[in-house]
């Protein structure tokens, strides 16, 4: 997304003097962002800054480019303290707020403001919202515009005495879905029908605004505004991006709402607007602000060593090099010189605390655990990142045995329980586990572990592991690789919503490192002795020993309607499951092209295909299938049909040196090549491609038609001579002249041979009609005739 930035706005932010226009824009192409324009505007200058998706959470605005100047050149923000005063007053209108779905909208604020004064700007705010061509309106709407530019943080201001009121007088926001079929007017007079999908902010009686996309003009501020609401929410990213775009409005609040924003922006959001309000109303009475938020807000906590540092860019970075940039950045964090000895340490001191299924790591912890986000909080707090749930832990770690276990380690059980997985769910889904994993602890030496369980108290306790209930059908034991050095676990800000992996810090500390500084490095000698891949190898063998003795490969949807491994989101309604044959749409295939057998002047259809198929969920495997459609044979076709087939069988099993199995099923039999390649012995050496020269036709989305025509020709006449004639009088509709009975006959003393053809006839511009054909064929015989042939 593009964002104009002004320089002057920017320098605003700052004490000291910062760097100049073209030296902040060298800054930003070097380690931040394309800067597209730098327009100079009277004494300011204008940015175009493209900043890509993962920044548009704090890039979005003036506040965070500002932090980047200071980051990047090392003058220091202007120190600020907020100026704002708790302002409680018994005179205001009270003010209820409910949020239907807290997903929809993880955090709504509202405030009362009353004695207001609608009116014109300061100068100094129109001056702003001018200079990255923002419209000055009034000064309430001002404020939210210059709030959402300088945080990021879109805001609204509703006219409070145009919003209907409750018993009491209590006025009540509702944040909810549209009743399907309401009605709303836009601030610029735009009717919208609304749908059940909608999010929108509403009182008793209307919708007033559309979640982060448009106002109502049902409750508009105007010139006879005296008290107002004001609005600084968090609205769901998917949810904005769908509603802006079902009802045809984008705005630059629902550019950055789509974005997605930390719900903490809301807080300074609100806290700004109000100091800016009391600014140009001294008098005006604010109420509490009402804060409705999902859930509490917590930073993530991210680690990583020097070591790793290093190796993910390519440097040769000092660990006191990567803490003085997380110290320009403005992040907190902590060394932590052993990791698996501070997860020992910490561990024992959460004794007592109370289990909860399905905790949370970043917003229960360390309040309540289930077993798994016990050993991720755990091992989070050492700046190391594990899966969530106990199954994927397993699959994570490193396997050591029982007895060889250390302080650290984790262990796994089947304690029978009806939450048992059997195979992995995140880390590396689809990982089977035979045994069952449904409980995890960690090893505390000594024989001790401990664990959070609801069958111990339900709390967080120690135990003996031979002792443990819990553990007495221990399935593996799992170490934790972590690099035996230094961790630097940074704390991350709120409203970095980017960085959640230790290669995303890598990538911060990298950027304002300098990627410029990277020594270029030759690669490692990854010389090997090539060898041809055996599933490629031998598919290949069969497609070439198919393919010398008449069969033709088809590729066939890997979707069917029918299938046990559904699809989540099926790009048809027939196309639900992934195929767990190819026989099933081979058999389709044979039918098609036997249809069409005429025009590919065939009497047989002989096709094969190579694939995967998923015979069960999350099972995949590779098969081969032949199929033989025959369009002559009478009474003997199915028998000749079963003969092609085992003819084909036994002809790979000659080339293959093993046998392949029959299962022959409506003309066409399929095998596990997958389970017949563990049988074939390793390939030497790869076969070469064969030079082919293939030309492409169109095929015409029409159909064909069939005619016949028989003729005796005098002794010594050849067939190339009639199917010249045919083919040229037949023009441009005739596709194929076939022969199919020629025998010849003695007449008075005479021979003469009899040519039968089949003719196919087809057009790529339209449905031929019989009279059409029937014309061609007129002009066929009239040529054939005045040749002194004798149409029969």
């Amino acid at each position: 997304m593009n964002i104009p930035i002004s320089y002057k706005w920017l320098a605003s932010h700052f004490d000291k003097e910062i760097p100049s226009p073209e030296e902040v824009s060298a800054l930003f192409m070097k380690h931040l962002c394309e800067v597209e324009g730098a327009e100079k505007k009277g004494d300011d200058t204008i940015f175009d800054l493209k900043i890509m998706p993962d920044r548009g959470h704090d890039l979005l605005a003036h506040k965070g480019i500002a932090h980047e100047i200071s980051v990047l050149s090392g003058v220091p923000l202007e120190s600020q303290k907020s100026k704002v005063k708790s302002q409680k007053s018994d005179t205001v209108t009270a003010l209820r707020v409910a949020v239907e779905d807290a997903k929809l909208c993880p955090r709504y604020m509202g405030r009362m403001v009353e004695g207001v004064k609608v009116g014109p700007s300061p100068a100094w705010l129109r001056e702003c919202l001018e200079s990255v061509g923002q419209r000055s309106i009034n000064n309430i709407v001002d404020i939210t515009n210059y709030v959402m530019l300088e945080l990021g943080q879109p805001m609204h201001a509703f006219d409070a005495g145009k919003l209907a009121q409750a018993e009491g007088g209590v006025i009540e926001i509702s944040v909810r879905t549209a009743k399907e079929g309401e009605k709303m007017m836009t601030l610029d007079d735009k009717d919208l029908t609304l749908t059940s999908e909608t999010l929108v902010i509403a009182d008793k009686d209307r919708v007033l605004a559309i979640a982060g996309v448009k106002g109502g003009k049902d409750a508009g501020v105007d010139s006879n505004t005296t008290s107002i609401i004001f609005e600084a929410a968090n609205f769901n990213a998917v949810s904005t991006r769908k509603t802006s775009a079902r009802v045809g409005i984008r705005t630059d609040s629902s550019r950055r709402f789509e974005h997605d924003i930390s719900p903490v922006l809301a807080e300074e959001a609100m806290v700004l607007a109000t100091e800016l309000l009391l600014e140009m109303c001294p008098e005006a009475k604010v109420g509490e602000t009402v804060d409705v938020l999902a859930r509490p807000l917590k930073n993530y906590k991210v680690g990583i060593a020097v070591s790793e540092l290093n190796g993910i860019l390519g440097t040769s970075m000092s660990q006191k090099e990567a803490e003085s940039i997380l110290a320009r950045l403005g992040f907190e964090y902590e060394i932590v010189d052993d990791p698996r000895a501070q997860v020992v340490t910490i561990a024992p001191t959460l004794v007592g605390k109370p289990y909860k299924y399905g905790a949370s790591v970043l917003y229960d912890a360390p309040g309540t655990f289930d077993c798994a986000s016990f050993t991720a909080y755990l091992w989070k707090e050492a700046g190391v990142a594990i899966p969530r749930i106990s199954v994927d832990q397993l699959v994570f770690g490193e396997e050591v045995a029982l007895d060889s276990a250390q302080p650290g380690d984790l262990i796994f059980s089947n304690s029978g329980t009806d939450n048992i997985y059997y195979e992995s769910v995140e880390w590396m889904k689809g990982a089977k586990i035979p045994q069952g994993v449904d409980h995890v602890g960690m090893y505390l030496g000594d024989g001790k572990l401990i664990h959070s369980s609801r069958y111990n108290e339900n709390r967080v306790a120690i135990e003996s592991v031979a002792e443990s209930a819990r553990f007495k059908n221990i399935v593996g034991v799992r170490r934790i690789a972590v690099p035996a050095e230094p961790r630097l676990v940074v704390t991350i800000p709120l409203e970095r919503l980017d960085l959640r992996i230790k290669e995303d810090l890598a990538e911060e500390i990298g950027r304002v490192y300098g990627f410029d500084k990277i020594t270029p490095a030759g690669l490692d000698d990854i010389s090997f002795d090539a060898r041809p891949l055996k599933a490629y190898y031998y598919a290949n063998l069969i497609r070439d020993t198919l393919a010398t003795r008449g069969f033709y490969e088809v590729f066939t949807y890997s979707f069917q309607n029918e299938g046990v491994f559904g699809v989540a989101n099926p790009i048809a309604e027939d196309k639900g499951f992934l195929r767990k044959d190819l026989a099933t749409g081979l058999a389709q295939s044979l039918v098609l092209n036997a249809r069409n057998a005429p025009l590919l002047a065939l009497d047989d259809i002989k096709i094969f295909e190579i694939g995967n198929v998923f015979p069960a969920v999350m099972k995949e495997k590779l098969s081969c299938a032949i199929g033989v459609e025959l369009t002559k044979g009478g009474k003997k076709k199915d028998a000749l049909t079963r003969a092609a087939l085992e003819e084909a069988q036994k002809i790979l099993s000659e080339v293959l040196g093993v046998s392949v199995e029959r299962v022959f099923s409506s003309g066409v039999f399929e095998f596990d090549l997958g389970a017949l390649l563990e049988k074939l012995p390793e390939p030497k050496s790869a076969t070469p491609f064969k030079a082919v020269s293939v030309r492409y036709t169109k095929p015409s989305a029409y159909p064909f038609m069939l005619r016949d025509i028989a003729l005796w020709a005098p002794e010594g006449v050849e067939s190339d001579a009639l199917r010249g004639t045919i083919t040229r009088e037949g023009g441009e509709l005739l596709r194929v002249v076939r022969l199919f009975d020629v025998f010849t006959k003695e007449f008075d003393g005479a021979k003469k041979t009899s040519y039968a053809f089949n003719l196919v006839f087809q057009s790529y511009e339209k449905t031929l009609s019989d009279e059409e054909v029937n014309a061609v064929m007129e002009r066929i015989t009239a040529a054939l005739v005045k040749e002194n042939f004798e149409v029969r």
